[in-house]
C-alpha cells in the first residue's frame, strides 16, 4: 500500500461499522473523489462491515478483527474487508439460504467484485468502484467468485 491508502483494523462490533464507514468516506473525500462515488464508497463498506460483525465470527465468542483497507487505484477506489472468522458456512438446520441482497447490491455498485472465503479461515471482499475519468468508461465485466 502506498502512503496515501487508509488501513483500518477494529473488533467486529456493531458500532464499528460507523467508525469504518466514516473513515472511508473521510479518506475518499481527502483523495478528491466525487461526491457520488464517497456515497456508494460507503454503502458498500456499510453492507461488508454489517456481514463481517453478523456472520463472521461465532455469537458466544469473542469477536474477531475487522479489517478494511482502502486505495486509489488507477481503475478506481479499491475497498477489501476482511475478517479472521468462521468463513461462509452452509445453512443449518433446514434454514433457507438468504437472497444474499447485501452481494446483490455490491454488484450493482461496484465495477467488479471478488469474494473469497476459507472454513475456519476467514472471509475477504475485494471491490472496485469506479472515478470520473476511467479509461474504461465503467464498462469492466463484473467478476464474481
Amino acid at each position: 500500500m502506498s502512503g496515501e491508502d487508509l488501513s483500518i483494523s477494529l473488533p467486529a462490533l456493531p458500532e464499528n461499522v460507523a467508525l469504518v464507514r466514516q473513515a472511508v468516506a473521510e479518506h475518499a473525500g481527502k483523495l478528491g473523489v466525487e461526491r457520488r462515488v464517497i456515497e456508494d464508497l460507503k454503502t458498500v463498506a456499510s453492507e461488508a462491515c454489517a456481514n463481517v460483525v453478523l456472520h463472521a465470527y461465532p455469537k458466544d465468542a469473542e469477536k474477531g478483527p475487522l479489517e478494511v483497507d482502502l486505495s486509489l487505484e488507477d481503475d478506481g477506489l479499491q475497498l477489501t474487508v476482511r475478517d479472521q472468522g468462521q468463513g461462509i458456512q452452509p445453512p443449518r438446520g433446514g434454514r433457507p439460504l438468504g437472497m444474499r441482497m447485501g452481494l446483490l447490491l455490491v454488484g450493482a455498485i461496484s465495477t467488479c467484485f471478488q469474494l473469497r472465503s476459507r472454513r475456519r479461515g476467514g472471509t475477504e471482499l475485494k471491490l472496485l468502484i469506479g472515478v470520473a475519468g476511467r479509461s474504461d468508461g465503467g464498462t469492466a465485466e463484473k467478476t464474481q467468485h
